[in-house]
């Protein structure tokens, strides 16, 4: 079985409350990207796993979501570990991309098919808050306002693709320094129905709330987005705890400018021009 996991982009993102379990209450709309992982998954007589691709060195091999989510099966639902997965990593890894949680969503639908488990979607998205926060939105194909930790799903009225610049400088930035940043500063909650009237480009308005603090913590945030700016983007913020950006331009001459300027001069960045997409 062969599967292709989508990156995910927040186009805004507030963080409300902190909760007593210590995760946080969000308010974001989720979209994917056409950038996606390449994930294979078929039975075997032993297991082995392949992290192949551009950020294959960023994932430690014996301690993922692979062999967790594998264990967890196993142990729950008696799958058998005789596996053999290969995954090719495209998506930038610790990014604010979702790769890692897209890896995720779709080893679990695949083991749900491999080993005909018959869950559904919901029981999916329940098991999947053991391994994330993120799987939830991405066992499903469709942007959606999400709350909660992210367990708490609205649609959002489908979109025409987006033409966006994505630069990711392959520096990680700890989630949790970024929270610690954050110093409980926390905004106001918007009524989701009031957020599902809104078009995005309304919505695109909207500050990420982690944005400051992930500059705090890699200031060079701030210049890509600087960056962007005076390559005269309309809109140009982080994507989730970061370091990856995305920005939008007035057109395609501007952005083909903007991509030429970063892939010059910033030649050990990730950068690629993407589409901001409301399925998949």
């Amino acid at each position: 079985m062969i599967l292709q996991c989508p990156a995910k982009i927040n186009l805004f993102l507030k963080v409300t409350a902190k909760r007593p379990d210590g995760f946080h209450e969000l308010q974001s709309l989720f979209a994917f990207l056409d950038l996606h992982d390449e994930l294979q998954v078929e039975k075997s007589d032993k297991f082995s796993l392949e992290i192949l691709g551009e950020f294959a060195s960023k994932v430690d091999q014996d301690d993922n979501l692979f062999v967790t989510i594998l264990n967890y099966f196993h142990q729950h639902f008696g799958v058998s570990k005789n596996l053999k997965i290969a995954v090719k990593k495209n998506i930038p890894v610790a990014a604010g991309l979702g790769g890692g949680s897209s890896n995720a969503a779709y080893f679990m639908l695949a083991l749900n098919e491999i080993f005909a488990l018959n869950l559904n979607l919901d029981e999916l998205q329940k098991i999947s808050l053991n391994f994330g926060s993120d799987i939830v939105f991405l066992l499903q194909r469709n942007a959606a306002l999400v709350e909660g930790r992210g367990e708490n799903i609205t649609p959002f009225t489908p979109f025409a693709p987006i033409d966006a610049l994505l630069i990711n400088p392959k520096i990680a930035v700890a989630t949790g320094a970024v929270f610690k940043n954050l110093n409980n500063n926390f905004s106001s909650n918007i009524a989701v129905n009031e957020l599902v009237k809104k078009d995005v480009y309304e919505l695109l308005q909207l500050e990420n709330d982690l944005q400051k603090p992930a500059i705090s913590a890699l200031p060079l945030i701030s210049d890509i987005l600087k960056n962007c700016h005076n390559h005269h983007a309309k809109i140009a913020k982080m994507s989730g705890s970061g370091a990856s950006c995305f920005a939008i331009f007035e057109n395609e001459a501007s952005l083909e400018t903007a991509y030429n300027f970063f892939a010059q001069n910033f030649l050990h960045y990730f950068v690629k021009k993407v589409k901001i997409l409301s399925h998949v």
